[in-house]
């Protein structure tokens, strides 16, 4: 049988499997339609496909999947994916290897940041309640993979009454952010990738409370003024209490 031809599903379900005496783990076979893309037939009849490429001078392989989980047309819009990457000077080998090593933001919360902020502050159990409360959405999301809509969706989710509870102050909208920025900070030091929380802009906190005496509390503020040791800035007192309005 010919080595490299134009692959079709149905050549590729009737590929002869791999001799069991042969010295070869699996038989290559080369698709002509897309250069690089291989499929392998194993002893068993399994079959695989993978992309062999050439970068920096050096020749490799990315392993694209296994058939048919993965099909054909799949395995090509795959295989053009990464000779798109590799035109551009990346290896699309070394970037999944990098990807499959970065970390989900929840096991960077737990096995990196919270270590660390137990052992400088005092709040660290704040943070671990802020987290686990509001941060569920992006918890299993590699560190790469969040942006600062998604951040800025926290936000916005907290901001709103919903028929379950009020909205969060802002404050505690704020302090939640906090804590992803702070998390952004130092995943871009330890993991080399950019910190999308600081886009993120904190909501204005307006706590002030305005509130006036009443009839009672006055008369109560006017009589100690009244009664207070200097006589002259006791009365001065209660005069500018009495020229308020209540």
């Amino acid at each position: 049988m010919k080595k490299k031809f134009k692959f079709t599903t149905t050549n590729i379900k009737s590929l002869p499997c791999n001799p069991v005496d042969s010295s070869s783990t699996e038989l290559e076979f080369s698709d002509t339609d897309v250069t690089g893309l291989k499929c392998l037939s194993g002893k068993t009849g399994s079959k695989r496909f993978l992309l062999r490429y050439q970068i920096n001078g050096k020749k490799t392989s990315i392993a694209i999947g296994r058939f048919p989980d993965v099909d054909l047309s799949t395995a090509r819009k795959i295989a053009r994916q990464y000779k798109s990457e590799v035109a551009q000077g990346s290896d699309p080998k070394k970037a999944r290897e990098l990807s499959q090593k970065m970390p989900t933001i929840g096991d960077f919360f737990n096995n990196t940041y919270l270590p660390l902020a137990q052992k400088r502050k005092r709040t660290w159990k704040d943070d671990v309640q802020r987290f686990s409360y509001h941060c569920n959405s992006i918890s299993f999301l590699r560190y790469d993979e969040l942006t600062a809509n998604l951040v800025m969706q926290i936000q916005l989710s907290m901001n709103t009454a919903t028929k379950h509870r009020d909205a969060y102050a802002p404050a505690t909208c704020n302090r939640v952010i906090a804590l992803l920025k702070t998390m952004g900070k130092l995943a871009s030091q330890l993991l080399d990738i950019q910190n999308v929380a600081e886009r993120v802009a904190l909501l204005p906190e307006d706590n002030a409370r305005t509130r006036y005496c009443d009839v009672r509390e006055t008369k109560q503020i006017i009589h100690a003024a009244q009664s207070y040791h200097c006589k002259s800035s006791g009365s001065f007192s209660a005069e500018v209490v009495k020229s308020s309005k209540y």
